[in-house]
């Protein structure tokens, strides 16, 4: 039986207290950081509404997490970091969340007591790598190394905790290559996730500012789909988890700044991953071509389903046109792996579909 997911509480954590170099910290304050902090309070209210929601959807009772989202909770002053953390801690004890997971610099991963972290019921730390390239670092104003980030994720693997690398493509001094540079750092420092999150110019914060005083071009859409698409790839070949692919910043960053430019889109994880398998599908009509086919089947895991067909269909439709097909066929299949497709020349039905091997059925499994 496979284990759920927890449903996150979350929990907005201002910036303003990030070490220098956070691309999300304000330039251009507005108010104080002190006033947005949250009351403890908030904690125990956010685990209400989601065992309400639950409770209202009449859904089986699945495992909370609270989530401390945004900056850096380390960084915070020392007593509404406590008084968060002890409003967090009390909802573990007490049996109402399974656990709390964290937004924390590199530095303060090095710096922090892990195991407090531990006896505190702190199960997950989501760090923010952006780049590992100096350049990079360099124009945001960032003091440590490039290695700060991997031995951060090497000391949280050290205690068993779940960490979560946050990537930001696209940023000032960056490039595709780049990119995959900083990709292939963060794999073989193994971390549980990842999060890609292209970079957005937000009004207020040091992307604004840079966007403004230097020149700095954002990515387009087009491609943030490219690079966001090989970073994914190159993340699920190394078994990471991807959880999240784009910024939506009124609903993850706790300031809710305007977008000024950059590669925002709702649906940019849709694109990323219509994309990829579309090349994939692709490359598996090439190898099993046939004249005088006129149509494939292509089976996927249902919760891919909709990426496989893409915004409106136009997934498909390119594969049609390419190949010059009159119709191809999305048959979802629960035992067909996440993240892996099969195609077969033809209009199938599910009975006439080939079991999966047996190697691919203990993948699924």
């Amino acid at each position: 039986m496979t284990e759920r997911r927890p449903v996150i509480a979350a929990v907005a954590i201002p910036h303003g207290f990030c070490p220098p170099g956070c691309p999300h910290c304000p330039v251009e304050a507005t108010h104080d950081p002190h006033d947005l902090l949250p009351d403890p309070v908030a904690v125990s209210a956010a685990v209400d509404r989601v065992i309400d929601r639950g409770v209202a959807q009449g859904e089986e009772p699945a495992p909370v997490e609270i989530g401390l989202y945004g900056g850096d909770v380390w960084a915070l002053p020392r007593g509404p970091r406590t008084d968060l953390l002890d409003a967090a801690e009390w909802e573990v004890r007490r049996g109402r969340a399974s656990g709390i997971r964290i937004t924390a610099s590199p530095m303060s991963v090095l710096r922090a007591p892990i195991t407090e972290f531990r006896a505190r019921g702190i199960r997950a730390v989501e760090v923010p790598i952006h780049s590992l390239d100096r350049r990079v670092l360099r124009a945001l104003g960032m003091r440590h190394s490039p290695r700060a980030g991997l031995e951060a994720i090497g000391r949280l693997n050290r205690f068993r905790m779940r960490s979560v690398a946050t990537l930001t493509p696209g940023l000032p001094g960056s490039s595709h290559r780049s990119s995959l540079a900083t990709v292939e750092g963060v794999v073989r420092a193994r971390p549980a996730a990842a999060r890609v999150l292209p970079a957005l110019v937000l009004q207020g914060t040091l992307t604004a500012h840079l966007w403004r005083t230097t020149g700095w071009t954002p990515m387009s859409v087009s491609e943030a789909v490219v690079s966001s698409r090989h970073i994914v790839e190159r993340l699920r070949a190394a078994h990471v988890d991807v959880i999240r692919v784009g910024l939506q910043p009124s609903v993850d960053l706790l300031e809710g700044p305007e977008i000024l430019d950059g590669p925002y889109d709702v649906d940019l994880r849709l694109r990323v991953e219509a994309e990829s398998l579309r090349a994939r599908a692709a490359a598996a009509m090439s190898a099993n071509f046939t004249l005088g086919v006129d149509a494939y089947t292509i089976v996927v895991n249902p919760r891919e389903e909709s990426w496989m067909r893409g915004p409106m269909g136009q997934t498909l439709k390119a594969l049609s046109e390419q190949f010059r097909l009159d119709r191809i066929k999305v048959v979802p299949i629960p035992e067909q792996p996440p993240g892996s497709i099969r195609v077969f020349p033809g209009d199938l039905t599910g009975p006439e579909i080939p079991p999966l091997l047996r190697k691919w059925r203990r993948k699924a499994s």
